[in-house]
């Protein structure tokens, strides 16, 4: 196989793994699932590597002592990682007290083996790969490696979710954070009656999170506020995604104030539409133009209710929600 094949064949099955909404998890899963063969059998049979979080990777233990002695001897499991595989995402390594799942071999564990805690890997996701990959008429081998590959990959993930792990609703990686405790902050902020955007923001993974928080994101979710027909501005398909996410919260915000001020006084209704036709194109993808009234059907039922169901006509003139 040419380099210029190899190429052509990674990037196919990079988009095979895009499209499973596994691109971002890929490094982290590669992670957990390296453990067995950093630490070799006999370690493996006591200690199951669960998830990797910004550059943490979470190993469970037995018990403490096994979890003290492991954390001696981290610095060489790291430099298995960076060295012996060339994964740099891990940065350090934390050991605490949970369920171990034993692996043989030296390899991933078994995700249809029973037994208590075993998790079965869903067989139509699993079908569903492989007749992508015969699409792809990969050489025999590699078509072998990858299924492989994206069958521990379900695996892992059927494990997480079966932990509680719940997709992040923009990028699609398994996170943990709606089952952490609330910080004090939160239970302050939650104590007030109300969810502001930080206690919706536990949504998401602790990347998007990140991301949620950045000048520049924040800027171009004001920009799509006021103007979702107008492409992105340099940001990666994550971080536009959370932008997007942003966007909807400001604009939602927005309709939840203006429609009790646009019931008592109607000359606020083309304010309430502008802003209400920029939710619904957003939502849809559409250009504002474009929008039709079934569209509507995006829309809180009362902000459509008190619409008529219907687009005024020639109401697209721009003003700041």
């Amino acid at each position: 196989m040419s380099k210029g094949d190899a190429r052509h064949v990674g990037e196919l099955v990079g988009e095979l793994f895009r499209q499973r909404g596994m691109k971002r998890s890929l490094r982290r899963a590669e992670a957990v699932l390296l453990w067995p063969r950093v630490v070799g059998a006999e370690v493996a049979r006591f200690s199951t590597a669960r998830t990797l979080q910004e550059g943490v990777l979470v190993v469970d233990v037995s018990d403490s002592e096994t979890a003290m002695h492991l954390a001696m001897q981290r610095r060489r499991f790291l430099a298995r990682y960076h060295d012996t595989y060339g994964v740099h995402d891990v940065k350090e390594i934390r050991f605490q007290v949970g369920r171990v799942t034993s692996a043989a071999g030296g390899g991933a564990a078994d995700d249809t083996a029973g037994g208590e805690g075993a998790v079965q890997v869903d067989p139509h996701a699993v079908s569903a790969m492989a007749r992508e990959l015969e699409a792809l008429d990969l050489p025999e081998d590699l078509g072998a490696a990858v299924l492989r590959a994206g069958r521990s990959l379900i695996g892992m993930r059927a494990r997480q979710q079966a932990a509680g792990f719940s997709p992040c609703p923009t990028c699609g990686a398994l996170h943990d954070s709606l089952a952490a405790p609330l910080t004090p902050r939160e239970r302050t902020l939650l104590g007030r009656g109300s969810e502001p955007q930080e206690l919706r923001d536990r949504e998401l993974c602790a990347a998007c999170r990140r991301s949620a928080g950045e000048a520049r994101v924040k800027a171009e979710a004001r920009r799509l506020a006021l103007a979702p027909d107008e492409t992105d501005r340099g940001l990666s398909e994550s971080e536009r995604a959370v932008a997007a996410r942003l966007a909807a919260s400001y604009l939602d915000a927005s309709l939840a104030e203006l429609l009790p001020r646009a019931v008592s006084r109607p000359s606020l209704r083309p304010q309430l539409e502008l802003v209400a036709r920029c939710r619904a194109a957003l939502a849809t993808g559409k250009r504002s133009e474009e929008l039709e009234d079934a569209d509507m059907l995006v829309l809180d039922e009362r902000i459509a209710r008190f619409l008529g169901g219907t687009w005024s006509e020639g109401s697209e003139a721009r003003e700041e929600p």
